[in-house]
């Protein structure tokens, strides 16, 4: 559950989903993450529809960076590929479209219109809960429980009666339990199978996994200008915008009314240390470990630190002027900071599959995996699962190649 504290510092619990704005899109320079994208994308509706939990808002979705930088290049051409509608625009097309924002010389974009924009990240989950509780199948136990989960033993599992050779997975009844899931009150679950999505927390500070998985914790920050009536009014229709240039990057929400009643404009990003960066080794950076402004947190106890300072003060300094330069002229009201972190992977995508025995894994977002969580979440089910019903009496396994892309390929996500 949400922690319930009033500052950062306060909560004994972290999660990346408390928050009301998360860029959703249908392009990226990379085209898994955009076939993970528009599948959850195209979920979207039938969740908000079985949960009646509106998430979803189709402002549109907006790329920009030098002309001719390879992530727009191949951002474009994905989007080509894979049929997304787009439109290139040059910096006088930029200029004309939206005036309120400032993009340096020679800056071009692509125009993402439809099927993209922001999704509130804590109503995603609403919605994702109360709609996975309503096609619960009658005579199916379904509960959740709220409490912290400390560590996951292994217990000697029971012999099943056969095999399914396609799978891996027991055929008639399922494996005896073979888990015990320790909670911080004392209790404890028994299971059969464990599927653990726990991001950045998934090595620690609770024994989860019998041995860490490959997964890396780096600082993210973000900067909130609380905007006046004003202000909100010169800023309507405005997309999400994601912005790469060799000596800065930022992702920016556009104005979004928060649960408190305040008006948000906020962005996340960083200068680059090094100035003369060309654009294509900030490409690769952005898909590997690091990225500009960003510290590795190591241990778990970093990790903890990190969310309860409620980020660097410094690097709030730098938002806050990078915000007044890409939307020139704004007169917030108050201004805030927030820490989070991204858990990211040695290959850029995340791992999804079996740890050991009937134990398995979802986790390393990428910081690209918000958007992308109905998806992902889905290939989680099928690895713990096996298979999932679909349409009329139909199974879904997710090595079937009739069904997945390529690009979905099960051993490009396993996580051991």
């Amino acid at each position: 559950s949400e922690p319930q504290g009033r500052q950062p510092g306060e909560w004994g619990a972290f999660g990346a989903h408390h928050d009301e704005g998360r860029i959703t899109r249908c392009t990226d320079p990379d085209p898994t993450w955009a076939l993970l994208a528009q599948r959850s994308i195209d979920r979207y509706a039938e969740i908000e529809e079985q949960s009646g939990v509106q998430f979803f808002s189709e402002v549109g979705h907006l790329a920009v960076g030098p002309a001719g930088a390879p992530s727009l290049v191949a951002r474009a051409a994905n989007a080509a590929a894979q049929g997304v509608p787009h439109e290139l625009l040059d910096a006088a097309a930029l200029r004309e479209r939206y005036p309120y924002l400032s993009f340096p010389a020679g800056a071009a974009g692509v125009w993402e219109p439809r099927r993209s924009g922001h999704i509130s990240a804590r109503r995603l989950v609403a919605a994702q809960i109360s709609a996975a509780q309503r096609c619960v199948r009658p005579g199916v136990a379904f509960e959740r429980v709220d409490e912290s989960a400390v560590a996951v033993e292994e217990e000697a599992a029971k012999a099943a009666a056969g095999t399914d050779q396609a799978t891996g997975e027991a055929e008639g009844e399922a494996p005896a339990p073979s888990y015990r899931v320790l909670l911080r009150d004392g209790s404890e679950l028994r299971a059969a199978r464990v599927l653990l999505c726990c991001g950045a927390f998934t090595n620690g500070p609770s024994r989860l996994v019998p041995a860490p998985l490959r997964l890396s914790n780096f600082t993210t920050q973000t900067v909130h200008f609380s905007l006046g009536d004003g202000d909100a009014a010169r800023l309507e229709g405005m997309p999400s915008v994601i912005a790469k240039f060799p000596t800065w990057w930022a992702y920016l929400l556009p104005p979004i009314r928060y649960p408190d009643g305040r008006t948000v404009l906020k962005l996340g990003g960083a200068r680059m240390e090094d100035a003369s960066a060309p654009a294509a080794r900030l490409d690769a950076a952005d898909r590997t470990l690091g990225r500009g402004g960003t510290r590795p947190l190591p241990e778990p106890s970093d990790l903890l630190t990190w969310y309860r300072s409620g980020g660097d003060a410094a690097a709030r300094c730098e938002m806050e002027g990078m915000l007044h330069e890409l939307v020139p002229g704004l007169q917030p009201l108050e201004v805030r900071s927030d820490a989070c972190a991204n858990c990211r992977t040695e290959t850029g995508l995340p791992l999804v599959g079996k740890v050991r025995g009937q134990l398995y894994a979802a986790a390393g977002g990428n910081g690209l995996a918000a958007k992308s969580s109905d998806e992902i979440g889905r290939l989680a089910a099928l690895a713990a699962l096996g298979s999932l019903c679909c349409g009329e009496g139909g199974l879904q396994r997710w090595q079937e190649p009739d069904y997945e892309s390529e690009l979905l390929a099960r051993e490009r996500f396993a996580p051991c």
